[in-house]
C-alpha cells in the first residue's frame, strides 16, 4: 500500500481520470439496476421526512432514478442532478417530467444560495471526488442549503475491517454462479493491478481501489471523526450517522463490519 506523499500526490491527480472512465461508459447504467432503496436511506428519510416532505430537495447523483422514484411525487420541488451524461441521457428518457441536469457536485452554480431544504448525495457520490474538490462540494452544499436544512450523503468507511483487501474469489458449487463469479475475480484482480499504483493512504483519508464496479474505481475513504471535521470546517453540524442496516450509531459503536456509512448533517446559520 503506497504511503508516500509522491504516491498520494499522483492518486489524487488521477482519481478523477479513472473514476469518468467508468461512469461516462455506456454500460454503467447496468451497474445501478437496482430500484429499492437501501435499509441507510429508508431510515434516515424516515427520521428526517420533516426536512424533505413537501420541501425542496436537491438529489445529487440520481443515476438510474431510484430515489427520484420514492422523492419527486412527494416533495415540492425536486431537482436531480449527475456528472455522467451516460446517467443523464438515461433518466431523462425513462422519466421525462423529471427536472434532471448534467452537473456537477463541486459546481452548483446553476442553485440559488439557499434554495434547498434538503439535500441527498447518497450512493457515495462523493468519494468518486479528490479531497480539494469534496471540500468544494461539501461547500457548495452549505451553500444551497437552507439554515437549518439538511445534507444527507453517504461516504466509504476507513474503519471497515476489509477497506485494504484485494479480490477475493468466492467458490459455489453451481457451476454458471462459479462461472460468472470466476470471471467477476478475474476482472477485479486485473483492474486491482491496473490502479494500484494510484492508491494512497494520508493522515485523514485514504485513495483505495473497492469492489464497487470491479475494482475499476477509485475511491475516498474516511472515518467517522474524520467526516465529522470535514463538515465542521463547511459550516455543518453533523447529528446522526447510520450503518448499513439503518441503524444509528452512538459515537463509540464499532463501526468495522461497514464498508460505508450513511451521514446526516445539518447546516449552521452563515
Amino acid at each position: 500500500m503506497p504511503q508516500t506523499t509522491q504516491a498520494f500526490a499522483v492518486g489524487s491527480r488521477g482519481q478523477d481520470e479513472v473514476n469518468r472512465a467508468v461512469y461516462f461508459s455506456p454500460a454503467v447504467p447496468w451497474y445501478y439496476r437496482r430500484m429499492s432503496m437501501m435499509p441507510a436511506e429508508t431510515a434516515c428519510l424516515s427520521k428526517y421526512e420533516s426536512d424533505w416532505l413537501g420541501r425542496d430537495v436537491l438529489d445529487i447523483g440520481a443515476g438510474t432514478g431510484r430515489t427520484t422514484r420514492f422523492l419527486a411525487p412527494r416533495a415540492r420541488r425536486y431537482a436531480a442532478i449527475d456528472y455522467s451524461p451516460v446517467m443523464v441521457r438515461y433518466l431523462k428518457k425513462r422519466m421525462p417530467e423529471i427536472d434532471v441536469r448534467q452537473m456537477d457536485f463541486r459546481d452548483l452554480g446553476a442553485f440559488a444560495d439557499g434554495a434547498f431544504d434538503f439535500v441527498l448525495a447518497t450512493a457515495n457520490v462523493i468519494d468518486a471526488l479528490p479531497h480539494p474538490d469534496r471540500m468544494r462540494a461539501l461547500a457548495e452544499s452549505r451553500r444551497v442549503l437552507r439554515a437549518g436544512g439538511v445534507l444527507a450523503f453517504s461516504a466509504h468507511n476507513l474503519n471497515y475491517k476489509l477497506a485494504f483487501s484485494g479480490p477475493r474469489m468466492r467458490w459455489c458449487w453451481n457451476p454458471v454462479r462459479l462461472a460468472s463469479k470466476t470471471v467477476q475475480y478475474a476482472i477485479g484482480s486485473w483492474n486491482h493491478r491496473r490502479i494500484g499504483p494510484l492508491r494512497a493512504r494520508t493522515p485523514e483519508y485514504a485513495l483505495l481501489n473497492d469492489p464497487g464496479h470491479f475494482y475499476a474505481s477509485l475511491h475516498y475513504y474516511a472515518a467517522r471523526a474524520t467526516v465529522h471535521e470535514q463538515l465542521e470546517r463547511s459550516g455543518m453540524r453533523l447529528v446522526d450517522v447510520f450503518d448499513a442496516t439503518g441503524r444509528v450509531l452512538a459515537e463509540a459503536d464499532d463501526d468495522s463490519e461497514n464498508p460505508w456509512l450513511f451521514y446526516v448533517a445539518r447546516a449552521r446559520p452563515q
